[in-house]
């Protein structure tokens, strides 16, 4: 793993984010937007009181100035772990806000506390449209979401071929999700080590397997087609070092910054809902066309579904950060109700691996063929409690409430190996919780082309 230590001395006294974007600041009046606004509830402890640090100062109130991603670290005497978690917070905000779908921009005319979709990450693209097969390339930004776009990947990456099937897709659904494991089945094959230590799909409490996707934002984009990267060939001899956002001279697309943020990855993870679930309302719930696995041999089961998000980790590289910030979320229900039976009688190892390679789902007819995992927490939330309940009430009334933050994994001056040294998410390090760490994980990340470092993202393997 790279440890950047040039840049500690700005750590210690700019450790934290900054922001590009005009965020309310906790020691101004409240400015809410003429929509979706809400006040805030009282400021906790962990709020930090310094206009000149917008990124890492809590929000006020939900308004269209939010629905900025937070681009750089800002200048702290010190460091502080509540300013990142605030960071991370104002980030989850900005991601999650609704978008427009003919821009992948934030649609300003509503808020998230409107719970509609897609959101902004949803209109990045996955790593089926960043990494397709030889003697293609890549769409242009923001083309990945039409109907025609969809398809295409469909009779790429899936088994879906016959004409009626396809003819059955044509729905308007266009979430798509084949993996059901953290680690796709390109990055498995060539490190065995990471399939192993992922552990294979997790069961939820209704016998449905936890799907994953993965996007990556306009900057990493712009980056990788600029510089030949979405291809395996095109990295063979390339040092990777990715964006960092505007201030980054020269910059390295074409010379200029390849955007205003970094670079940026999302991963989330998703779950088939019940009818009691889906009548609840409790989750951020999307129309998803599932496949028993990344091959994509389709799912006996009823499609489309209505899945809902239970884990979402936020990555972003900036000037202050080479080695990343890596924020981790997750649906509040995790490991009291969607994935833990508190009456669980029989199978109730905590965090054990139910399915068995070849992992199948459901049964031909619809019925599912393993038992729950029950999974419980094993490294406690190290997000401030106060931090989460402000943000949690600042969303009230959305299905944002019912998320939280687990924690945001920096390195710190002190602490180059990452602080906190220890951070998982349930849904997708559930069997590896205890020893979990993104740095020392992604520190290893090779490229497809086998001859040097991915500068931290596994997504690059994919490459074919």
């Amino acid at each position: 793993m790279r440890v950047v230590s040039a840049f500690a001395g700005k750590l210690l006294v700019g450790g934290v984010l900054a922001c590009a974007a005009i965020i309310a600041c906790a020691t101004s009046s409240p400015n809410p937007g003429p929509i979706g606004s809400t006040d805030a509830p009282p400021l906790p402890q962990a709020c930090n009181p310094d206009p000149t640090c917008p990124g890492s100062t809590c929000a006020t109130a939900i308004n269209p100035a939010l629905a900025v991603v937070p681009a750089n670290a800002c200048p702290r005497f010190g460091e502080f772990q509540s300013d990142v978690d605030v960071y991370s917070w104002n980030t989850f905000i900005a991601l999650n806000w609704p978008a427009n779908p003919s821009s992948c921009t934030a649609n300003t005319q509503t808020s998230i506390l409107s719970g509609q979709g897609p959101t902004v990450w949803e209109t990045y693209p996955d790593d089926l449209d960043m990494f397709v097969p030889p003697g293609s390339k890549p769409g242009a930004w923001c083309s990945f979401n039409t109907p025609a776009a969809f398809e295409t990947k469909l009779r790429q990456r899936t088994k879906l071929l016959e004409p009626g099937r396809l003819q059955a897709l044509n729905t308007g659904v266009h979430k798509l999700l084949l993996s059901t494991s953290k680690a796709s089945a390109a990055i498995g094959e060539k490190l065995p080590d990471i399939e192993q230590a992922v552990g294979g799909p997790l069961t939820d409490q209704n016998g449905r397997f936890v799907r994953y996707e993965k996007r990556l934002n306009q900057d990493e984009y712009n980056y990788l087609i600029t510089n030949n990267l979405w291809n395996a060939a095109g990295q063979k001899g390339v040092t990777i070092s990715f964006p960092t956002g505007a201030n980054q001279n020269p910059g390295p697309c074409n010379g200029k910054p390849c955007g205003p943020v970094g670079a940026m990855e999302v991963k989330a993870s998703w779950k088939v809902l019940s009818p009691q679930e889906i009548s609840g309302k409790r989750f951020f719930m999307r129309q998803a066309w599932v496949f028993n696995d990344d091959a994509g041999d389709p799912s006996p089961g009823a499609n489309p579904v209505t899945v809902g998000l239970v884990g979402l980790h936020i990555i972003h590289k900036t000037d202050t950060q080479q080695t990343w910030f890596w924020s981790t979320f997750e649906h509040v229900d995790n490991t009291t109700s969607s994935f833990f039976n508190p009456h669980c009688t029989g199978n109730c190892t905590p965090n054990t691996q139910t399915a068995k390679a070849p992992y199948t789902e459901l049964a031909p007819d619809g019925g599912p063929l393993n038992a729950p995992v029950q999974v419980t927490r094993t490294t406690p939330i190290q997000a401030d409690a106060g931090l989460n309940a402000y943000y949690r009430a600042l969303l009230k009334g959305s299905v944002w409430e019912n998320y939280q933050l687990i924690s945001t994994q920096w390195a710190t001056g002190g602490a180059p190996q990452g602080t906190p040294p220890v951070l998982a998410n349930t849904t997708m390090e559930t069997y590896i919780q205890s020893t979990a760490s993104c740095l020392g994980c992604h520190g290893q990340a090779p490229k497809a082309s086998g001859d040097g470092s991915a500068d931290f993202s596994f997504l690059l393997m994919e490459a074919q």
